[in-house]
């Protein structure tokens, strides 16, 4: 992996790495991606669609466990706005 990557890698993160983190980071970053070159080498016997690896039905009813009303869970919201709480963009 050249230097421009790992400096770009370093500004989408927003780190600051030493020349001696640097050279670190390189040799662990391509440990990992041969490792992830070994995993897509794997065949497994049987192929599953991906809706298939988990059943619905084992899966638990999605329903509220407080007895707090809206109001309440909003009263120490530092923003809101239509009843939800309002966070800061952390998207680009």
């Amino acid at each position: 992996m050249d230097l421009d990557k790992i400096k770009h890698l370093e500004y989408l993160s927003k780190l600051k790495f030493s020349e001696e983190e640097r050279s670190q980071f390189e040799s662990e970053f391509e440990s990992i991606l041969s490792f992830v070159d070994d995993i897509k080498g794997v065949e497994l016997k049987e192929s599953f669609e991906k809706d298939e690896a988990v059943s619905l039905s084992a899966l638990r009813e999605d329903k509220p466990s407080s007895s707090m009303s809206q109001a309440e869970v909003l009263a120490n919201a530092p923003k809101q706005k239509d009843g939800c709480y309002v966070t800061p963009l952390v998207v680009e």
